[in-house]
């Protein structure tokens, strides 16, 4: 009986052993397979490090001057220098090699505001142990005006300033006082904190990380682009050539303001085009379509359209934009309200007592949709339209807005309804707007374009129903010494066929 029972372990041995010998097998095999794939992982992950490294290098030389810039966004970058056209092939990166193209303007797939100030940054890496090839396509943008809002300190935010379609950044922090701290609109970056209320905080551990809630604010956020460094003296030197350096106007009165036509208050038909009973003396200069003279205060004609052409407007002092409103809450007629075009630099202080006059259809940045995903505390984007200026739905937006038009009442809070279309976008100023010294608001005129403060803003004639909006363009530019990128697109794409030199 014990003879029986040996006989049947044999068997049962035999049959462990070989399960063994399978598992083993495919243990070695998958090991190996493993092993393949690890250095294949590797060696692809190499590949596209070269590449990045490639983009790296194109973003330096783009930056390192406005000659290669200028060059680059033309097409000829061949022209100011080599290496980024395939005509190099880089070696200083251990463990394989990389080569960059840079061509004007974006390639397919590749998107940009402005098509005549962007490049794409073609860059390949190779893994030298295979030659295997992975390439990315970056399209950049040299964008001078970046924000809605830009500041070279601390940005305090308050009631009597509305922002829409832009960023705040600044070089900072980003402080919301009471009222304006239920606004969740729009994105906010900061070098330093930003910071709400107790009754909406934001940041609340300072520079520790977390640092941002990924959907409305960046504190300590690495990617706030430096300031542009402006080209004051040539904005200076057009100023002067144009007419429109360190120009002040008179201020009319309620029934003689200035008259462009002859025709108006205090004139006669073909009579010259200003009105002889206003405070105009001497009679307006070359530029009396915009405003007329006097120690500073600047006037123009109540909803003048024809404004089309772009001038550099330069005060090497104090400015105070002035106008007022009549009994019936809208600006006077003609010559109380203001209208400049182009580029607004103030080396001292700015004071806005006016409303505006413009009334035109304007651009409106492809993703403004981004910067009012979170409206106010508890209202968001939606499918709904009219939620905010330009809103066609979720997270889409209208590519043009009529500025000074009609428009229905939003969820957050703009200038009260009216049958004057002044209540509305009363858009005053049109273009980048810089000011040296402190900005004073007084009266809700809008800036269409960008608004570059170096001190400090006051906005104590503002109110949540009456404010000083700034509707941001994207399409700004404007002369400056350094080359500010920022990224458009990124993919990754297949290699070209070019051959390796």
């Amino acid at each position: 009986m014990k003879t029986k029972r040996k006989g049947q372990v044999l068997p049962i041995v035999m049959g462990c052993l070989v399960v063994l010998v399978i598992i083993i097998a495919a243990m070695v095999k998958w090991l190996q397979n493993d092993t393949q794939w690890t250095v294949k992982s590797q060696r692809t992950t190499s590949a596209i490090n070269l590449a990045q490294a490639g983009e790296d290098r194109a973003q330096w030389k783009l930056q390192s001057s406005t000659t290669t810039w200028t060059a680059a966004a033309a097409g000829n970058i061949a022209s100011v220098t080599s290496g980024y056209n395939f005509d190099i092939t880089y070696t200083d990166i251990p463990g394989g090699t990389y080569r960059i193209k840079i061509t004007s303007g974006p390639t397919s797939g590749g998107s940009c505001t402005v098509a005549a100030n962007c490049v794409t940054v073609l860059s390949e890496g190779r893994d030298s142990s295979t030659n295997e090839v992975r390439a990315v396509s970056t399209v950049y943008v040299n964008q001078t005006i970046y924000s809605a809002l830009m500041a070279g300190g601390n940005v305090s935010w308050s009631p009597g300033l509305g922002l829409f379609w832009g960023p705040i950044i600044s070089q900072g922090n980003i402080t919301l006082e009471n009222g304006i701290d239920a606004w969740y609109f729009p994105q906010k970056y900061a070098k330093g904190v930003v910071l709400g209320t107790a009754a909406n905080p934001r940041d609340t551990n300072g520079l520790v990380p977390p640092n941002t809630d990924n959907v409305e604010w960046w504190s300590n956020y690495a990617g706030v682009p430096s300031l542009p460094q402006l080209d004051f003296a040539s904005l200076r030197s057009s100023a002067a050539a144009t007419g429109t350096l360190n120009i002040y106007g008179c201020q009319g009165s309620s029934s003689h303001g200035q008259d462009l036509t002859g025709t108006g208050q205090g004139s006669t038909p073909g009579a010259a085009p200003w009105d002889a009973n206003s405070t105009c003396n001497p009679a307006p200069g070359p530029h009396n379509n915009h405003f007329g003279d006097s120690t500073n205060f600047v006037k123009t004609v109540l909803l003048d359209t024809t404004f089309s052409n772009n001038y550099v407007w330069y005060w090497d002092g104090d400015v105070t934009l002035t106008g007022q409103f009549n009994s019936s809450n809208q600006p006077y007629s003609p010559g109380r309200s203001t209208s400049l075009r182009g580029t607004i630099i103030v080396r001292g202080n700015l004071t806005i007592a006016s409303p505006g006059d413009f009334i035109y259809s304007g651009h409106v940045p492809a993703n403004a949709w981004m910067q009012e995903q979170k409206l106010l505390t508890a209202t968001y984007d939606t499918a709904a339209a009219n939620q905010y200026p330009a809103d066609t739905g979720l997270h889409q937006n209208a590519a043009t807005f009529g500025f000074g038009y009609t428009f229905p009442t939003f969820n957050v809070p703009l200038p009260p309804n009216s049958s004057s279309p002044n209540e509305y976008a009363t858009v005053g100023m049109r273009g980048l707007v810089y000011v040296g010294k402190n900005l004073t608001i007084l009266s809700y005129m809008d800036i269409n374009g960008a608004l570059w403060v170096n001190g400090n803003v006051t906005a104590s004639g503002g109110s949540y129903t009456q404010f000083c909006s700034i509707f941001y363009d994207d399409t700004l530019l404007v002369p400056a010494f350094n080359v500010i990128l920022l990224r458009q697109s990124w993919q990754e794409t297949a290699p070209s066929t070019t051959a390796w030199h």
